[in-house]
């Protein structure tokens, strides 16, 4: 009779013990999962807010990013070949694809202050490498090229469909339906920079709104 009831203890010990550690064992996996869940949903949000956030604006016409010319600029050093010739034209005329309203655009450029101040520094070294066009008897060309790339280092977009435009024409060669017809809002903007360089900005270099006089 009293190894009985031992016997009764023991076994219902071990029930317990095993129940607790099951009982256990299921809270810790349904709040993994719970966790797992929420995790899934916080991405999942995500994912619906960017592709929100890619559909929000038509971007027809848009270009791709030409990463040979971006590299170049990137490690460009004071000695190093300059962008001569039409090449200089080119790659302002792709960094204004960003800022610019066209029915085709062909490479693109992102604009950043730095790659604004080494083409500056790579015109003003090598002035005398630019020659003159035909249609910029008046000026330069490299007078030209710092007018536009000095009023865009001071954030100063208001005429960027112009100076892409001015370029085109100087360059020649160039289909119509490339031509600057206005400036991007700053969504549009956005909204290239993310799906032409794969980056997502909360706010843009430079204003686009017309300067006063």
């Amino acid at each position: 009779m009293k190894w009985t009831y031992v016997l009764g203890i023991v076994v219902l010990t071990a029930l317990l013990s095993v129940g607790g550690t099951l009982l256990i064992t299921e809270m810790i996996y349904e709040k993994e999962e719970s966790e797992q869940d929420v995790k899934e949903l916080k991405n999942n949000s995500k994912e619906e807010e960017k592709e929100k956030f890619v559909s929000t604006v038509d971007v027809s016409g848009m270009g791709w990013e030409n990463p040979i010319f971006s590299k170049k600029i990137d490690e460009w050093k004071s000695g190093d070949e300059p962008f001569v010739g039409n090449l200089v034209e080119e790659v302002i005329q792709e960094m204004a694809h960003q800022k610019i309203i066209a029915e085709s655009k062909e490479g693109s450029i992102m604009i950043t202050p730095e790659r604004i101040d080494t083409l500056i520094q790579m015109v003003e070294e090598n002035k005398d490498k630019y020659e003159r066009h035909k249609m910029s008897d008046k000026y330069a060309p490299y007078e030209i090229y710092l007018d536009i790339l000095k009023r865009w280092k001071k954030g100063d977009f208001s005429t960027v469909d112009d100076d892409h435009n001015i370029l085109m024409f100087i360059q020649g060669g160039k289909t119509p339906e490339g031509l600057g017809t206005g400036i991007a809002s700053e969504e549009q903007e956005k909204n290239y920079i993310f799906r032409v360089f794969s980056k997502e900005v909360d706010e843009v270099f430079g204003s686009t709104e017309k300067q006063g006089l």
